[in-house]
């Protein structure tokens, strides 16, 4: 008892010490969720997640309630979600990568797919299988739309971005070595307005840009720092690219650009006293940012409790000199 009482003392201490306390959390209860993905709905002010073990997708509001929204075993882990107001769809990423609850021999580092789920109704409308585009293990992380209604996926098993155009086709869009890794490839991807991408490679810890009008025009953004465990990104309205990082560096970075993306400095991020949890992805609701913490790194740790409660963080950016 004196221990813990002498452990909480010195963390007010150390918070006082550091001027700030942890960034404000939406703490919503899912014993054993790990949720991966997380997106906001401008429309019905809700975020949604995903889940690596159990690949139910689930709406949080604003107080943290957590509410089932879709749910198929079939599909074993789901991982990023985006969501398309005009056509008022949730499209997640489905694949059997490494911790779901129901892998197994034939699905697991084979499944690959992005579905679109109906906000309205809950129901699947679309499936679209990615795998069988490319020879190889499959990981369909993450997702990202352009402004013409095309879709653009990472597969972090395989050293390709694919491609759904509006109409439901889907190919091999982009393939680069620098993509492989013998880990965690291809992970975070997001649009820019001037028709490019921004990928990261989370074993790299490196940013490429992919030229939309020629995908084989693939460059490394020069840049000082390396991101190891890269994880979600987004464009916010100020065209600053955010960046999630987990592997134990845990924080989200704010990265500027002069010219247009060739190289890039980190402008901001978070402090050490928002304390994340393996943060995985990123969203808005316009005005603030969002982190969602996973936790996912007690999945690859026997001797840690399941955690019961899992949150979306408000990120807060400081200046870096």
């Amino acid at each position: 008892m004196k221990t813990k009482y002498l452990y909480l003392l010195c963390f007010f201490i150390l918070t006082a010490l550091s001027g700030r306390a942890q960034s404000s959390q939406i703490k919503f209860a899912t014993p054993g969720l790990y949720p991966e993905g997380v997106t906001f709905d401008p429309k019905s002010k809700l975020f949604y997640v995903s889940s690596v073990r159990t690949s139910a997708i689930g709406s949080v509001d604003l107080k943290g309630n957590y509410k089932p929204f879709f749910e198929d075993k079939n599909f074993k882990s789901t991982y990023g979600l985006k969501i398309d107001p005009a056509k008022n769809l949730l499209w997640a990423c489905v694949s059997d990568a490494n911790y779901s609850a129901f892998s197994d021999s034939s699905t697991h580092k084979k499944l690959g797919k992005i579905i679109a789920i109906d906000l309205s109704s809950g129901k699947k409308t679309q499936e679209i299988d990615l795998a069988g585009l490319f020879p190889g293990k499959h990981f369909i992380n993450d997702i990202a739309f352009d402004t013409q209604g095309n879709i653009y996926a990472t597969d972090s098993f395989s050293p390709v971005v694919y491609k759904i155009d509006k109409n439901g086709k889907a190919n091999v869009f982009a393939k680069s070595e620098w993509f492989k890794s013998v880990d965690i490839g291809l992970n975070g991807i997001a649009f820019h307005k001037d028709g490019f991408l921004i990928v990261n490679n989370n074993s790299r810890g490196a940013l490429y840009k992919i030229d939309l009008k020629n995908p084989e025009n693939i460059i490394r953004v020069k840049i000082k720092n390396l991101f190891p465990g890269a994880d979600g990104m987004m464009f916010d309205k100020s065209g600053n690219l955010i960046l999630v990082q987990n592997k134990s560096v845990d924080k989200v970075y704010q990265l500027v650009s002069k010219d247009n993306w060739a190289t890039a400095e980190v402008s901001a991020a978070t402090s050490p006293e928002d304390r994340y949890q393996q943060p995985s992805t990123v969203t808005s609701n316009g005005n603030q940012i969002y982190v969602l913490n996973s936790k996912m790194n007690e999945l690859a740790d026997a001797t840690k409790r399941p955690s019961k409660e899992f949150s979306i963080q408000l990120v807060e950016f400081k200046p870096v000199k």
